[in-house]
């Protein structure tokens, strides 16, 4: 409990934190205003690009907004392991600790429910601008069925990515490395890969990215394509997967790395 606390002093001995959480939920927002002010939009041939604003599917579509916390939680626990070694503060806290084990277990424990926080934070605010929106076009917003296993699939996504991000920081201390490393993968790697044709449909749902869009995408526009996704808990089997084999490779190569 005491490395939890001492983790918790860590992460908010900073404005990082803040910046980031301004971050999340300032991407989750456009994200939202972006779609509703394109909702009822068709391309030339006639096919909807973003359904009415009062359909069930826009909101679907926005309230996955909250998944930006995602990459922005990700950093941060990336942040959280590199930092100390940049800084050379790893050596003080595994000499303050019998086993480092229980590092890494706690920094995974810390980002795990800070995950499930910035995306709490983002999903009230997404909320909040969604049901104004919506009320003001005369809908209203639901958050029962689909839309909180939405909500809640984002959440876990995010938690899990917090994992993910402390361990790809315990595999690679080089910050500069670790946090462009992860970045490229993502937004190039990933994105490739979801956007040809011959893996968008096989190769992309089994990574991380598309796994994590699993939980969360609940949207069917008529016409607009797509990829053909797992189901959610699938989904949210095969992200847990990663963040355990990961968290594991972490635990294996900072385990024996010596440290000065």
């Amino acid at each position: 409990m005491n490395l939890f606390k001492s983790e918790l002093r860590k992460f908010f001995s900073t404005r990082t934190w803040l910046w980031l959480l301004i971050g999340t939920v300032a991407i989750a927002l456009i994200q939202v205003a972006f779609m509703l002010a394109a909702a009822g939009t068709k391309d030339s041939s006639g096919m909807p690009v973003f359904p009415e604003i009062t359909s069930p599917d826009m909101q679907a579509l926005v309230l996955s907004a909250p998944a930006s916390a995602t990459i922005f939680i990700s950093i941060l626990g990336i942040l959280a392991v590199t930092t100390e070694y940049r800084h050379g503060t790893i050596s003080t806290t595994y000499l303050a600790t019998p086993h480092r084990w229980q590092v890494l277990v706690a920094k995974l424990g810390t980002y795990l429910l800070l995950g499930v926080l910035y995306a709490v934070v983002a999903a009230i605010f997404t909320v909040v601008l969604t049901a104004i929106w919506v009320g003001s076009a005369g809908g209203s917003l639901s958050l029962g069925g689909d839309n909180a296993k939405i909500l809640i699939g984002a959440t876990v996504a995010a938690a899990l990515y917090g994992v993910i991000g402390v361990s790809v920081g315990a595999l690679i201390p080089n910050q500069i490395g670790a946090v462009t490393g992860f970045l490229a993968y993502t937004f190039v790697v990933e994105s490739i890969l979801s956007g040809v044709p011959a893996t968008q449909d096989t190769i992309y749902p089994y990574l991380p990215g598309g796994a994590a869009a699993a939980m969360y995408t609940y949207a069917d526009i008529p016409g607009a394509g797509g990829i053909d996704y797992l189901a959610p808990v699938a989904g949210g089997f095969i992200l847990a997967g990663y963040a355990v084999v990961v968290g594991a490779l972490a635990y294996v190569f900072s385990s024996r790395r010596e440290v000065t």
